[in-house]
């Protein structure tokens, strides 16, 4: 039978004839009970529907470690701004569309204010305690902490106590706004995003500056209490070999994109997870003139890609690598999904075995360079389809 798409809800299972398990693609079916995906033995959810995938790839669903483009929901202009509710429901199918299933969003807290700064991020806390039950994704927050905001520390930690952070990491671009000083027409971009003059937000940066002295004793306390709270920290954009090895002595055992290949091999060397974007790779190259993910990846730099500030391109760029032999299929999705789960400290996803959690995806690959979300499935239970599939009631699916 082949019902609308939107009347299925909690499936039984799901089979393939490419289904990408720990053991490789092959064809295969798996049981869903419980929101997790059964053993060869387990009974699936009594009356529901096994879902029938046939050629189409099943994927574990992606796990996003960072992506801030949220942001561009909530103001799609600078100072023009709509309800966090609102924008957290529209981000919710775009990432569902897109076959993330596992959201971290990078939340800003910076002395910069505005858009950045501390009310906007307790607007986003209270909409994803109040729209989570109504949200098809998993969404995380991915405190991106400014280094220099000395003052924010103790608000930060607040949060990371109260539960409401999953992720953090240290940012400093205090040193590219200070370089834009004297440079009105682009400091005032700066200005109009974090809702202030040009001459507040000059100031600010000023301020910032001025702390320079107490930064590290208080990196040192906020990355304790996230330590503190189980959570796994990063280091944001690290310029040298240096910066990485401070960051790590700090106990940042992440290294998210390293701005030199050179940051990239120590942080290889201290065994720490590398992450970059995968519009780098999809676009064949950084448009701030880091390293090209594409030959990190193939140079075994890279252990995590990001959506950063496309949803779109964690998908597109696994199967591209894949596509042009960097790495094979397995290896490329790992990328996306086991590496970010473990660098995250999530043990129940990122695979399709048994007792993950049950977060898949069904993708039509057959045209090059533009793969398309067919379903996606968060818990087992399918929250996103754009075709009918072939079902079946209550029976196993020969595979």
């Amino acid at each position: 039978m082949n019902p609308d798409p939107s009347s299925l809800a909690t499936l039984a299972g799901i089979a393939g004839r490419r289904v990408l398990t720990p053991a490789g693609l092959a064809a295969g079916q798996l049981a869903f009970r419980d929101g997790r995906i059964g053993d060869a033995g387990t009974a699936p959810t009594p009356g529901a529907a096994w879902l029938d995938a046939g050629d189409l790839l099943v994927l574990p669903g992606i796990i996003d470690l960072h992506g801030d483009a949220f942001e561009r929901a909530v103001m799609p202009r600078p100072g023009v701004t709509f309800p966090y509710d609102a924008a957290l429901h529209d981000v919710d199918r775009q990432l569902l569309a897109n076959g993330i299933t596992t959201e971290f969003h990078g939340v800003t807290l910076s002395w910069e204010g505005g858009l950045r700064g501390e009310p906007y991020a307790q607007r986003m806390f209270d909409a994803l305690a109040r729209m989570r039950q109504a949200l098809g994704a998993r969404h995380h927050v991915h405190l991106r902490f400014e280094t220099h905001h000395v003052g924010g520390v103790d608000i930060a930690q607040q949060w990371i106590r109260a539960g409401q952070v999953q992720f953090l990491a240290l940012n400093d671009h205090l040193p590219s706004m200070a370089r834009r000083l004297g440079d009105d027409r682009k400091l005032l971009q700066y200005a109009d995003r974090a809702e202030c003059d040009l001459d507040t937000f000059q100031a600010r940066i000023r301020q910032a500056m001025a702390a320079a002295d107490d930064v590290g004793d208080a990196m040192r306390e906020l990355t304790r209490s996230a330590r503190d709270a189980g959570l796994a920290v990063a280091s944001h954009d690290d310029p040298d070999a240096s910066t990485r090895r401070y960051y790590h002595q700090l106990g940042c055992g992440v290294a998210e994109f390293p701005l030199t290949p050179d940051a990239a091999r120590v942080a290889r060397d201290l065994g720490n997870a590398i992450v970059f974007g995968a519009p780098n790779v999809v676009r064949g190259g950084s448009h701030t003139n880091a390293p090209n993910a594409t030959e990190m990846v193939r140079a075994g730099l890279c252990d995590v890609l990001t959506s950063d500030y496309y949803y779109p391109a964690p998908l597109a760029a696994a199967l591209r690598l894949a596509d042009q032999g960097i790495v094979p299929l397995a290896q490329a999705w790992r990328l996306v999904s086991a590496n970010p789960a473990r660098a995250a400290g999530l043990a129940d996803r990122g695979t399709l075995a048994a007792g993950q959690a049950a977060d898949a995806i069904v993708v039509d690959d057959s045209l090059p360079g533009v793969p398309r979300v067919c379903a996606a499935i968060v818990g087992g239970v399918l929250r996103h389809a754009t075709r009918s599939f072939e079902t079946h009631q209550a029976q196993r699916i020969a595979a």
